[in-house]
């Protein structure tokens, strides 16, 4: 209503009079009660004057907070403790990895997670040419064996620690400058195709197993390694913009932490899915409304109905322009699309469900929607709310729709992007002017009707998630009780223990005499099972029985193929140790050379159709069989883990600097 249009007489028309003089009507009539219901938005929601006090009284489409799970920094935030919130098949988040730059030990952290990519990446890149028949190795290639060697080191070690194996052993420490060398050959590798230089003492299908393997180990601690590419790709995103603003991409380290140095403000830096499913080249997302209607007990609604935006361009790592990689409708309708766009792909970047369905069915995939893409986005809304759950007060008579966004990797699982608080419910598209008011429409049927009536209609929502407990009850430090029960008299033994013999002796510490503390552990334990291995060190040196000599590796430097830089980055090769594997094969060199000359660079073929770069069962059959024909080949025996790191850790590992 606005009166200066009536003084002014702007409004003509008899019956627009009349409407606005009904409206001034009927808010003076109601101005001085509380409101039933009071829906605002982005720019009232601080700026009301409105008495929401009452909450038994009025219903209100804001939560009490502003929640942190809508921000990227909030986000990125919740996610570090989702492992407590896991509910098999009901919560589980699935989210890239996220740092806040200005938090402490987290832009430590993600340079080491840089790192540990590295390593991944360049693994993945040297299977995924060996399975498509692409030249890697060759006489006259200009990069060391030993950078690919060093990655393996630094992948076992991550296993290491993850699997806590670190307690008990020192880890080879790595300074800086190996870091930078590697990285540098690193970037050479996968961006220009430079190949390894070979000769044929190189055992190259060893490293190649053990990387298959690690690469399958390191996946059950970072299941992103699927489809996050090898050109170790990064997201830096302003902690409070929105609609694509502030948004850059880079792949080089020191371009990374250039940017968060010169920024002004607070940035979230995530891994990129660099490998994301696409629909005829282009990239996508998924835009999904939920809705919180209690916060204690949490009751999450879902809505079945969502839509697809599309990038405008063709996709493609070689360029990091916002067009190619950000889906975001106020990005995307800045700029045209591309002239080799598939005539399938909509006009307005959108399609609806329906469509993506219809698509599904085409594709030979009618079934991921309801199986896979669905079910993963209800557990991930869940567990983000069940992470943020802590955060929330109780309150009654509010709720809050949000909007979410979601990336598919090739194998159909959804990853979240972000959350948006008051998503843009405006219609720009055929798309949106479907969906958005059925949306707000469904609001209103969930918040009033049913909460008055349980058989009312919720229209597309469904509820995903209803929590089993009650408003919690908060006390202070006097409310603190401790319970238990006492000990029996007799809970502890009261007898004398009998010590038969002492172990203390004087020459139990000097590791020239571990011969003798075997024996006597030996005697004094009557087994036979003690282990003949323990090769304490003393001055960096090995001592070590007859046995242990004769299997003991010779320690040969791999002649460095590297530039001027490139003496730090040397490599001790325990090639002895690595032909134990081959006993179990003795036509292993026949095989390797004969079936396939890796010397000779004009026999490594280029294959016609490029295969998957993340399918890791697939990449490790098919290396295997290019080295050794039909020979059967089992991995797991020649690269069990445990066994292998079993004689790492009493000498220098696979390959360390």
């Amino acid at each position: 209503m606005n009166l200066l249009k009536l003084r002014n007489g702007n409004v003509s028309n008899k019956t627009e009079i009349h409407g606005e003089l009904e409206r001034l009507l009927l808010s003076n009539l109601v101005e001085s009660y509380i409101p039933n219901f009071v829906w605002y938005n982005k720019e009232n929601v601080q700026n009301s004057n409105i008495n929401v006090k009452d909450e038994n009284i009025t219903v209100c489409n804001k939560l009490k907070i502003d929640t942190a799970w809508t921000t990227k920094q909030g986000l990125c935030s919740l996610i570090k403790q989702k492992d407590w919130f896991y509910i098999e098949n009901t919560a589980d988040v699935i989210v890239p990895r996220t740092y806040n730059s200005y938090e402490g030990g987290e832009t430590e952290a993600f340079v080491n997670d840089y790192k540990v990519t590295a390593c991944t990446g360049l693994l993945k890149w040297i299977l995924s040419m060996v399975a498509n028949e692409k030249a890697v190795f060759c006489e006259t290639g200009k990069i060391s064996l030993n950078v690919m060697v060093f990655a393996l080191n630094r992948c076992k070690e991550y296993l290491f620690r993850k699997q806590h194996l670190d307690i008990d052993r020192s880890l080879n420490s790595v300074n800086s400058n190996q870091w930078n060398n590697f990285l540098k050959k690193y970037y050479r590798i996968v961006s220009r195709n430079e190949l390894f230089h070979l000769t044929k003492e190189e055992k190259i299908p060893i490293y190649l197993s053990y990387a298959q393997f690690l690469l399958k180990e390191i996946q059950k601690y970072r299941p992103q390694i699927i489809c996050e590419g090898y050109n170790n790709v990064w997201i830096l995103k302003p902690a409070h913009c929105s609609r694509g603003r502030g948004i850059r991409i880079a792949s080089k380290l020191g371009v990374i932490n250039d940017l968060i140095a010169k920024a002004n403000s607070k940035y979230v830096i995530q891994k990129y899915i660099e490998e994301p499913m696409l629909i005829h080249e282009t990239k996508f997302d998924i835009r999904q409304y939920y809705l919180i209607t209690s916060t204690y007990p949490l009751i999450i609604w879902i809505y079945k109905d969502c839509y697809l935006k599309f990038s405008s361009q063709k996709y493609n790592l070689g360029n990091y322009h916002e067009s190619i990689h950000l889906t975001n409708n106020a990005v995307q309708r800045r700029y045209m699309n591309c002239e080799e766009r598939h005539p399938d792909l909509p006009n307005n970047n959108m399609w609806d469900l329906d469509t993506y369905k219809d698509y599904l069915k085409a594709i030979g995939k009618p079934s991921v929607w309801d199986d896979l893409i669905y079910p993963g986005m209800k557990k991930t809304i869940t567990g983000v709310m069940l992470s943020s759950q802590e955060t929330m007060p109780a309150c009654k008579n509010r709720f809050e729709l949000y909007g979410c966004d979601f990336l598919l990797d090739k194998d159909y699982k959804p990853w979240l992007i972000e959350i948006n608080a008051c998503p843009d419910l405006n219609s720009t598209t055929r798309v949106t002017a479907k969906i958005c008011p059925a949306v707000l429409a469904d609001v209103i049927k969930v918040v009033i009707d049913y909460a008055a009536d349980k058989n009312a209609s919720t229209g597309n929502f469904e509820c995903a998630y209803r929590q089993t407990i009650t408003t919690p009850n908060y006390g202070g430090a006097a409310d603190f009780i401790v319970k238990g029960f006492p000990v029996p008299h007799d809970y502890f033994y009261k007898g004398n223990i009998k010590l038969e013999e002492s172990f203390e002796d004087i020459d139990m510490d000097k590791p020239r005499d571990v011969q003798a503390v075997l024996k006597k552990l030996k005697r004094f334990y009557n087994s036979s099972n003690c282990t003949d291995r323990m090769l304490p060190l003393e001055n960096n040196e090995l001592y070590c029985d007859k046995d242990d000599i004769n299997r003991k590796s010779s320690h040969k430097t791999v002649r460095s193929f590297l530039e001027d830089d490139a003496e730090n980055l040397f490599i001790n090769d325990e090639r002895k140790e690595m032909e134990t594997y081959l006993e179990n094969f003795p036509n292993f060199k026949s095989h390797l050379f004969d079936n396939y000359n890796l010397c000779s660079e004009t026999s490594l073929t280029r294959l016609r159709s490029t295969k998957s770069l993340t399918n890791i069962k697939t990449l490790m059959k098919e290396s295997n069989e290019t080295f050794f024909g039909s020979a059967h080949f089992e991995s797991d025996r020649l690269f069990s883990f445990t066994k292998l790191d079993e004689v790492c850790s009493l000498s220098p590992s696979l390959m360390d600097y």
